[in-house]
């Protein structure tokens, strides 16, 4: 008889058979083949979410589209985030209808420079605000720590290239904003982080991404492996990145995380 074993998360450990093993584990394997097959999923080129990562060395992999060993995450926290981006959009859209005005630009395909584009989530027009708003859903333990130590370097970077990326357009970008939606419990239980505009970060991001990309052009790792060590690695969820491979003495093939080579 078919058994299915659910992962031990604190709410069911208990495996299931029978019929109900049978339609878990084709819940599960659509869900992760639906997930791996994401436009989000698929994409290769760097965009704005990424060129804030602390991690150079994870950039540097990204960069040259080497191929990810850590595929196993389940996508189930993504396809939650996605699915909740695309009601938050129509629920804008709405939103203007009733307004009667486009005081929110949604889901804006955004020119940052070159071939680097991305999608900003909102943008709100109205005088007294004019901020870039992206929207992040977290659990719990995620918005404890966002709540108390803002949202570092990663989403702050992205906040002010869409700022850019809008400014380019020809808006008025006064201030950028990250909103962290509880994935449980009440919507007003969200966390919202603030800050000025500021076009000098998002350039110095920009700045530091060309550094790596001749990094990359005199060290070619790809073709030196030994040079590999030279891209630091910093601790960044190593655990969810697709080049994790703990125990790996061989760079080429994976990075063992922050705290060894």
């Amino acid at each position: 008889m078919a058994m299915f074993s659910q992962p031990d998360a604190g709410w069911a450990t208990t495996p299931l058979s029978g019929l109900a093993a049978t339609i878990a584990t084709t819940v599960v394997q659509t869900v992760k083949d639906a997930g791996a097959n994401a436009p989000r999923s698929r994409q290769r080129v760097i965009g704005p979410s990424e060129i804030g990562m602390p991690c150079t060395r994870r950039m540097a992999y990204k960069l040259l589209d080497h191929p990810e060993v850590n595929t196993s995450s389940d996508p189930w926290a993504s396809i939650v985030g996605t699915s909740v981006h695309a009601w938050m959009a129509e629920t804008y859209e709405a939103e203007n209808r009733r307004l009667g005005w486009q005081r929110y630009l949604i889901e804006q395909r955004l020119h940052i420079r070159g071939n680097i584009y991305g999608n900003s989530d909102l943008f709100d027009r109205d005088p007294s605000v004019r901020a870039v708003i992206d929207w992040k859903v977290v659990g719990d333990e995620q918005l404890k720590k966002y709540r108390k130590n803002g949202p570092g370097p990663q989403y702050e970077t992205q906040g002010h290239l869409y700022g850019f990326g809008q400014e380019q357009a020809g808006e008025q970008v006064d201030n950028v904003a990250v909103v962290f939606l509880p994935r449980t419990g009440r919507i007003d239980g969200l966390h919202v982080w603030t800050a000025p505009y500021d076009r000098s970060i998002a350039l110095g991001a920009l700045e530091r991404l060309d550094n790596v990309l001749t990094a990359l052009d005199a060290l070619d790792p790809a073709s030196n492996p030994q040079n590999w060590d030279l891209f630091p690695a910093t601790e960044a969820y190593c655990t969810y990145c697709a080049y994790f491979q703990p125990g790996s003495t061989d760079l080429s093939r994976g990075c063992p995380g922050a705290t060894t080579k």
